[in-house]
């Protein structure tokens, strides 16, 4: 009897547990991938003259109240509490006490709300209604694109403030972009807003100075009362890297080569340098870098010029590594033990620079696992020029580890070349086919400005004409870029501006207004508000061969 009555007191406690968590749907039968949408709310979306305290939203399905609880916002911040309850399918939200007259309320569920198998909505959903007789109407619509290409930031949140804004204001609304970098408010009232961008790292809707970066619009005052609908300018975000790579990790695969691991990939140039200075010893010797991983960037072989003795503590310096957004390590030390181990490295192509493309005197570098020793890797090199084959080609020479094939004087363009290298692992040649870039492959960019005019009355005696006249406006600053990123031409204009011998391919195009002349572009601040220097991307730019491609544009 005392068995059963605890086994009564231990169901009991579970089914009050099971009411409070989250329900799970029953298993068995088809998987579920769709997640949950609204079914019904009350109010209904778009109602007026609304005078309850409590909002019900009934979802198709059983909802993760945790990914609800976190992606649930209501504006615009009326400063009433409010508290949420579940029955099944269904949400409450109660209000402390009554809402205020004549407002706009909106209840938005993030895009991250998902049913308890973790299927999310895929979109936010909006409800909105109103205490007063009508719904506000308002809209604001814009951009936020990456300053370096021009593609749209996912997941970046917009914030509008009461105008005028003083330190320490909760913002009103809160928008996000989506995967294009588009955001919209809704249903906004006919006011005046101050607008700005920055991550909310506190989730208060308030910016912190000290934690959060805040961005600025081309306008710091957006004003509805005139125009109930608004698009601003595309905001570029500089989202810039400028932290140095760091030495994780140094092995010695033998007793004179070094396996480096950096915390983010790296690149070549310019010039690394590596220093071996021995504990117990005034005299240091360099290592050399033989090549990075093709696979791994972030991993780096070298080879030193002196064998390193077993036991012995070794302090190695690095400097002039450089990660592929441009920052350079400027000195790092890291500490290491000695080794006797015979390099057994096998020797092996590993990769060749450029690839499929030569410029008219490009050399190019065919690199190698260890230090060239072997003359089978020159002797057995050969170059097809078109449909002839050239036994010994006139400059090559042998750099450490690389096979360097230098052109004579230059390629021939229009011809298209094949570079056949040895791989000593496998016994074979490696093909390599190239296309030259010269003046059969070349075109050109024509950038033409849109002026805008103004209205100069002019008052004389015999006169009370309006001269209408071109505006005065500084000069236009351009950046061409690669698709990796690596700037190809850059200069200045004013009205139009040509770029010739461009090799056919794609490009990124900035053009932007150097407004303090300190010769790059900035993107303003908010605090006093300054306006970001006006600028347009281009972030797929087409050249082809033999032709002129010409873009006209306008900052108004």
């Amino acid at each position: 009897m005392v068995i059963l009555t605890r086994v009564t007191q231990l169901l009991f406690l579970l089914f009050v547990f099971n009411a409070c968590a989250t329900p799970m749907a029953p298993t068995g039968g088809p998987s579920d991938s769709t997640g949950p949408s609204i079914i019904r709310s009350y109010p209904e979306n778009g109602s007026t003259n609304v005078k309850t305290r409590e909002v019900e939203i009934e979802f198709s399905e059983f909802v993760n109240r945790n990914s609800l609880s976190t992606n649930l916002q209501i504006e615009p911040d009326i400063g009433i509490e409010y508290s949420l309850s579940w029955k099944k399918r269904t949400l409450y939200i109660e209000f402390a006490r009554d809402l205020p007259d004549s407002t706009t309320l909106l209840i938005t569920l993030g895009n991250k709300v998902s049913d308890t198998r973790n299927n999310t909505m895929g979109a936010s959903l909006t409800i909105a209604f109103s205490t007063g007789n009508q719904i506000d109407s308002g809209s604001i619509t814009g951009k936020i694109l990456r300053a370096d290409n021009g593609k749209g930031i996912e997941d970046k949140e917009v914030f509008l403030f009461e105008s005028p804004y003083r330190m320490g204001d909760i913002a009103l609304y809160r928008a996000e972009s989506d995967t294009g970098g588009n955001f919209q408010f809704n249903y906004l009232r006919d006011t005046e807003y101050i607008i700005a961008q920055f991550d909310d790292r506190n989730r208060n809707k308030q910016w912190d100075s000290s934690l959060e970066r805040i961005h600025v619009f081309e306008r710091e005052v957006v004003n509805l009362n005139t125009l109930s609908a608004d698009t601003l300018l595309p905001m570029y975000i500089t989202e810039e890297d400028t932290l140095e790579p760091e030495v994780l990790g140094v092995g010695l695969l033998s007793n004179k080569r070094l396996r480096i691991r950096f915390s983010e990939p790296v690149i070549s140039e310019p010039n690394p340098t590596i220093v071996i200075k021995p504990k117990f010893d005034v005299d240091s010797f360099k290592a050399s870098l033989l090549y990075i991983s093709p696979s791994d960037p972030s991993i780096a072989f070298a080879q030193s010029e002196q064998s390193f003795l077993e036991d012995s503590s070794y302090s190695i310096e690095f400097s002039n590594f450089s990660d592929i957004e441009g920052n350079v390590m400027s000195g790092q030390e890291y500490s290491i033990l000695g080794s006797a181990a015979v390099d057994t490295t096998i020797q092996r192509f590993i990769k060749v620079d450029p690839i499929n493309e030569l410029d008219l005197r490009d050399s190019v570098v065919l690199y190698y696992a260890s230090p060239i020793t072997q003359r089978v890797l020159i002797d057995s090199l050969r170059v097809i020029e078109g449909v002839v084959e050239s036994n010994s080609w006139p400059r090559i020479n042998v750099s450490n580890n690389r096979l360097v094939l230098q052109a004579d004087p230059e390629w021939k363009d229009g011809v298209d070349y094949q570079v056949l290298g040895w791989n000593p692992k496998t016994q074979r040649r490696i093909l390599i086919p190239y296309v030259v870039n010269g003046p059969s492959t070349w075109g050109s960019l024509e950038l033409t400005r849109k002026q805008s005019t103004i209205a100069n009355p002019t008052n004389s005696a015999d006169s009370t004409t309006t001269d209408i006249s071109k505006a005065l406006v500084p000069d236009v600053r351009f950046e061409l870029y690669d698709t990796k990123n690596s700037i190809i031409r850059e200069g200045s204009f004013s009205e139009r501006g040509i770029i010739d011998k461009l090799v056919a391919r794609e490009y990124i195009l900035r053009l932007y207004i150097d407004t303090n002349n300190n010769g790059q572009w900035d993107e303003g601040k908010w605090n006093p508000y300054l306006a970001p220097e006006p600028m347009i991307i281009r972030s797929v730019l087409n050249i082809q061969a033999g032709f002129t491609s010409t873009i006209q544009f306008s900052f108004d």
